[in-house]
């Protein structure tokens, strides 16, 4: 479900008559243009793919070109073929190679007499250390595109933040695009919200240009993502805008029914990519290319504003005639009783399952949460408001986080794996439904839940298991009503039904459906494919190893290391949730159970009481340490909120004088751990 927004016919400055391109907006696309580059978003040696050649790296003067790059195909800039280009390190890439004049950061609106012809701008850039621009041609002929990306680079706004943002040359069609990739404002080590003020667009010579609305002052839209899914786009087509035109969007259906559900009406969505206003359309469609039916119908009173995205609704509807997979293909055959230029494809085309037959999904919630995080807290109690009212329909699961800082103490390396597969979240608190939408749920609305729990599934999952001593073994039955996919991945979670001893300063004093270990890993394990009508077990076990440590906070040095230690508070009140994962993320199945508890921990980490008197101070304060029985010396550790240690011992005494005197003000944690036995306890500088 993606979103994409209305742009206003302003959004573009045609800043002559004569200027023969014309602009489209995929302004919250979630992807890239064409879909040839999925390549991840990284530096070069920091995981960008292989493939890719430096134009250009940093640091270098801000008037600085690279050396003249060939284009790998044959290409037109307005109506004039070139063969070579060069980039310079401020964001322009220019076909005019002999042009010597040098370009500065100092951004301007275009047209500028700064630029040289025949040029593509995201001009304002800064190509410091460790910037780079870097090149790579994606497709096959005559479909190609040559992306010249300006990677990891600099922006004065971002300070010392980033920017990945890329201009795109496309064969055959001489389509020219600019796609806004990734941004973050970084100031002092920490993030900030600053914008970029950048000059996107063509200028074709001194007097003729088209740019982007907001420049020179245009503000990056995405959210710092490392896939294309935030990325935004616009696109340049040569030639004169056409007063009537669309550009197939998508289709307003689901990817399963059953087949009760028939007929069901079919709406598709598209951008009105012409000058003018639509007002009526001759829309057609047809299942699986035409074997199963093609369909016509006029739909008038649309009134679709130009640049805008508006929806149809066909006057036929879909009829399939049982279960099976089925190919829907739909198209503009007129518009505004003329039949359609052909500058832009208006057809879409989607797939759907159909079963005779379904099962009641449990919609999972993959919820990223820290102790630490004020707005957490409502959002939690949001979270459940709304899941409460549908009991046997859901399952929840929350992976505690690193931030705010000092961030959750049952954050663990397995929390980063699951942010890394969703691509990175970068703001709590944020719950994932069945992996498709990103909410936060301070915003969950029951409407929402209803839309998603009500798809139908076709697979049922049933875990179960126990924990005898520090073992763990869990089964899993998995029955399929349609067959699962050699790809499809069982993914299992451990997890604590409630825990108390990760408070921090969020107000909150509990927290439900902790996970603590994914079993085997956060990748899951492949089902195979399951063939319809069948049931496949799965057995798996996880031993807990060592003993319970309760991390002073999530920082890098104190999280639980998942091979040699756990953070179990009760080992008889575990359970153990399972569910179906495709690799578009989508979740075909979730469910959860009880493990059931059968002989204790042969070796519990008790938690002791310790005391801090004062605990408000200004010079020094006492620890009792007297409830701890241990006969071996204590490890004691003293950590502000930060994480940063500043005070650490060894000692056989069962109490202990603390000096705080140059102590900046603030909260500082004592930990204190003997055998198999700790404790912790907050105290107050003030001076």
């Amino acid at each position: 479900m993606k979103h994409f927004y209305l742009i206003p016919l302003l959004l573009f400055c045609f800043l002559t008559a004569d200027a023969q391109y014309y602009v489209l907006p995929f302004v919250g696309a979630g992807s890239n243009p064409g879909g040839l580059n999925k390549d991840n978003e990284y530096p070069p040696g920091g995981g960008l793919p292989a493939g890719w050649a430096t134009v250009l790296s940093g640091a270098k003067p801000t008037r600085t070109w690279s050396a003249v790059q060939n284009i790998p195909f044959p290409f037109q800039f307005n109506g004039t073929d070139v063969t070579q280009y060069k980039a310079a390190s401020s964001g322009v890439v220019s076909f005019s190679v002999g042009d010597t004049t040098t370009v500065d950061y100092d951004n301007e609106a275009l047209p500028s007499a700064k630029i040289p012809d025949q040029s593509v701008l995201v001009w304002g850039l800064v190509c410091n250390a460790n910037d780079f621009i870097v090149s790579k041609t994606f497709g096959t002929a005559p479909n190609r595109q040559h992306w010249i990306s300006y990677n990891s680079y600099s922006e004065p706004n971002l300070k010392s933040g980033w920017i990945y943002i890329s201009v795109v040359l496309e064969e055959s069609t001489n389509r020219i695009y600019i796609v806004d990739q990734r941004t973050q404002c970084v100031f002092n080590g920490q993030v900030c919200q600053d914008k970029t003020a950048l000059t996107l667009g063509i200028q074709i010579d001194k007097t003729t240009a088209v740019e982007i609305q907001g420049s020179p002052n245009y503000q990056s839209t995405n959210t710092n993502m490392f896939v294309p899914d935030d990325n935004s786009y616009f696109l340049f087509i040569p030639g004169i805008q056409p007063a009537a035109d669309v550009l197939g969007r998508k289709h307003i259906l689901a990817r399963y029914y059953v087949t009760r559900d028939f007929p069901i009406p079919l709406t598709g969505t598209f951008m009105n990519s012409g000058s003018g206003n639509i007002t009526d359309v001759e829309y057609g469609f047809n299942i699986d290319d035409g074997a199963l039916g093609s369909f016509s119908g006029t739909v008038s009173n649309l009134n679709a504003v130009p640049l805008a995205n508006f929806d149809v609704l066909h006057p036929d509807p879909i009829v399939v005639p049982g279960a099976g997979t089925y190919r829907i293909k739909s198209w503009m055959n007129k518009i505004n009783g003329n039949d359609p230029p052909s500058s832009v494809d208006d057809t879409i085309r989607s797939v759907i399952i159909v079963n005779d037959s379904a099962v009641t999904r449990k919609l999972l919630h993959e919820n990223f949460s820290s102790s630490t995080c004020p707005p957490c807290k409502p959002g939690n109690e949001r979270l459940h408001s709304v899941v409460g009212q549908y009991p046997g329909l859901y399952s929840e699961l929350t992976y505690h986080f690193y931030f705010p800082t000092p961030g959750d103490p049952y954050y663990t390396s397995e929390c980063a794996d699951r942010s890394n597969y969703y691509n990175g979240i970068n703001s709590i608190p944020a719950t994932l439904l069945d992996g498709q939408i990103n909410i936060n749920p301070n915003n969950y609305l029951e409407s929402t839940f209803e839309e998603w729990q009500r798809i139908p599934s076709f697979y049922t999952v049933n875990p179960s298991g126990k924990v005898d001593g520090n073992k763990v073994s869990i089964t899993v039955d998995v029955s399929a009503l349609l067959p699962t996919k050699a790809t499809t991945r069982l993914i299992v979670a451990v997890a604590e039904k409630l825990t108390v001893n990760n408070v921090k300063n969020n107000g909150e004093t509990e927290f439900p459906h902790v996970m603590k270990k994914m079993v085997p890993n956060a990748s899951g394990t492949l089902t195979g494919i399951i063939q319809a009508g069948a049931t496949k077990t799965f057995n798996l076990s996880w031993t807990i190893p060592g003993s319970y440590r309760l991390p002073l906070d999530a920082q890098a040095a104190n999280i639980i290391n998942l091979a040699t230690e756990h953070s179990i508070e009760e080992f008889d009140d575990l359970e153990v949730f399972a569910w179906l994962q495709e690799s578009d993320k989508s979740v075909l199945q979730s469910n959860s159970a009880d493990l059931e508890f059968v002989v204790a921990n042969s070796n519990p980490v008790a938690n002791k009481q310790l005391v801090a008197y004062p605990t408000q101070t200004s010079d020094y304060f006492f620890l009792d340490m007297s409830a701890f029985s241990s006969t071996e010396p204590l490890r004691v550790l003293i950590a502000d909120e930060t994480g940063q240690i500043r005070h650490a011992e060894k000692t056989s005494l069962r109490s202990l004088f603390v000096n705080t005197s140059q102590w900046a003000s603030g909260v500082y944690y004592a930990k204190v751990i003997g055998q198999n036995e700790e404790g912790l306890q907050k105290v107050v500088v003030i001076h």
